[in-house]
């Protein structure tokens, strides 16, 4: 058994962090990771939240990625649903389900702005000891996308769109 005696757990995450890292595939460009530590939920239980930084995209460019993103979800079982949003940076929102999240905690997004697009996951929530993992850093020890660091600079154009 692993250290932190949470297969389950573990299981999510590996299953959930190949997902986001196959969606970034998906929509290509250089990506940071910002996930969180497990967290609690129900009784016994531990999800994460996980959160890929990227470029942003000027509007005429989101049409492609967003279908090939749509497409892979929805090859999946998901419904993924398109959104547009306002406010000071505008842009485009594809998520899963529309609104809130499924009864096990779990929703995925993908939210792209001209200053900057995000990947946003939180697993379903599974039986797991939340100190454990996070003792053994488990998230942050299996995922292939490199941290996004405070005070460094993530792939942002500082407002000027991708070329």
């Amino acid at each position: 058994m692993s250290a932190s005696g949470s297969p389950d757990a573990k299981a999510i995450w590996d299953s959930m962090n190949a997902e986001i890292e196959a969606s970034q595939d998906v929509l290509g460009t250089e990506w940071l990771s910002s996930d969180t530590a497990a967290r609690a939920c129900g009784a016994d239980g531990a999800q994460w939240v996980i959160t890929r930084f990227g470029p942003g995209t000027r509007p005429e460019e989101r049409a492609a990625p967003l279908g090939a993103l749509a497409t892979r979800w929805t090859a999946k079982g998901w419904s993924p649903v398109t959104t547009e949003f306002g406010g000071d940076t505008p842009g485009v929102q594809l998520r899963y389900p529309a609104g809130s999240t499924l009864d096990d905690g779990f929703f995925i997004e993908f939210r792209s702005t001209v200053r900057r697009s995000t990947l946003q996951l939180q697993t379903p929530c599974t039986t797991g000891n939340v100190d454990a993992l996070n003792r053994e850093q488990y998230g942050e020890k299996h995922t292939s996308t490199p941290p996004f660091l405070p005070g460094a600079t993530p792939p942002d154009t500082g407002g000027s769109p991708s070329s």
